[in-house]
């Protein structure tokens, strides 16, 4: 090499300035915490496991190291009462907050995030649960967790069992570890036909209405009519605190424990009336109205599969009530949304049902 050119160190210099500014960018993106919230509060848990919601992962820590404060996590930008409806889905920034705490990486969290979606239960409904899935877990040692997949709306059975999904009460879970029972169900093989009807019906409108399932040709109505049917089961359509219809229905005490309603009277329907159905999170609640439903939209069902009793008395009423009540500007905001669903069920002629009482 000629003398009169050493070897420039400009191009190595350059690069490692290069290298330092882009560390200090992606450094400058996540917000450091305050010295009251810093990462010496390390959440020493076992890395989130299968199809596990981050809402899950947070209970865990609640349940471990005890209530949060009202300024909420140390890994959140909001309040506790606002962030509680984030948890399933937190920002960018949060999210790598988390990881630094878990020490683990954003990205393998980003896979455990649950996006919000109308296909997707109320995020405090969200604690159904597969009896099942919790004997493996603790057969193998691992914490119960709560799965993504059972926080869909339509999700009424664990997609890898096909067990009926159950409901684990909402407890304070920094000073109560709740017992899940996980012991499993017994029923006869006409229970099992009943459930697996209510299952396949609830899959077949969940891919029609997100997905792209094709809504099959024998079926009465289409998907929005049966979700109209469905939201008109599970709410209050009157102007005053009653029972929804599937308060009406009546279950055999073999599937009783899976199938049920309401005991109490609801308030009014008020503000979207899919979130009606988004606020109901137990599964025997959703699986009396998919029944419901089920038995209107599929014709021919043998008499063993059909509920005993069909409520269409008790709608019958609520659309005759509706035609006696005078109009009145407190009303007119549930008359309008009641007048919808009755045209979307139009299909299912709901004043000419008619079944024999058993």
């Amino acid at each position: 090499m000629s003398r009169k050119h050493p070897p420039s160190t400009v191009l190595v210099n350059r690069t490692i300035s290069t290298g330092r500014r882009r560390a200090r960018t992606t450094a400058q993106n996540v917000e450091p915490l305050p010295e009251s919230k810093a990462f010496t509060d390390r959440w020493w848990l076992t890395a989130p496991g299968h199809d596990e919601s981050l809402r899950s992962l947070v209970e865990r820590a609640d349940r471990l190291y005890g209530k949060p404060p009202p300024e909420g996590y140390a890994w959140q930008s909001r309040s506790l009462g606002e962030g509680a409806q984030h948890l399933d889905a937190p920002t960018s920034r949060e999210l790598a907050r988390l990881a630094r705490m878990l020490g683990t990486s954003p990205c393998h969290l980003r896979a455990h995030c649950l996006e919000d979606g109308p296909h997707l239960l109320e995020v405090s409904e969200r604690r159904a649960y597969c009896p099942q899935c919790l004997q493996e877990d603790r057969a193998a040692g691992r914490p119960r967790i709560f799965r993504r997949a059972w926080a869909r709306v339509m999700a009424v059975s664990c997609p890898e069992h096909s067990t009926p999904l159950r409901w684990a009460e909402p407890r304070l879970a920094a000073e109560v570890n709740f017992a899940l029972d996980p012991s499993p169900l017994a029923f006869t093989e006409e229970d099992w036909e009943v459930l697996q009807l209510i299952e396949r019906f609830a899959r077949t409108l969940e891919a029609c209405l997100w997905g792209d399932g094709l809504w099959p040709g024998g079926w009465r109505g289409n998907p929005h009519a049966a979700r109209a049917l469905l939201i008109r089961c599970l709410s209050n359509l009157c102007w005053r605190p009653a029972s929804p219809p599937i308060a009406q229905l009546w279950v055999p005490p073999s599937i009783a424990s899976v199938i049920s309603f309401p005991l109490r009277p609801m308030p009014p329907l008020c503000g979207v009336p899919w979130e009606a159905v988004r606020r109901t999170g137990r599964p025997a609640w959703r699986r009396a109205a998919l029944w419901l439903v089920a038995a209107q939209v599929i014709p021919g069902l043998p008499e063993r599969w059909r509920p005993e009793t069909i409520p269409e008395a008790y709608l019958a009423a609520v659309d005759q009530w509706w035609d006696d009540s005078p109009q009145s500007p407190h009303t007119q905001k549930l008359r309008q949304v009641h007048a919808s669903l009755r045209r979307l069920c139009a299909p299912f002629l709901i004043d000419q049902m008619r079944f024999s009482p058993p």
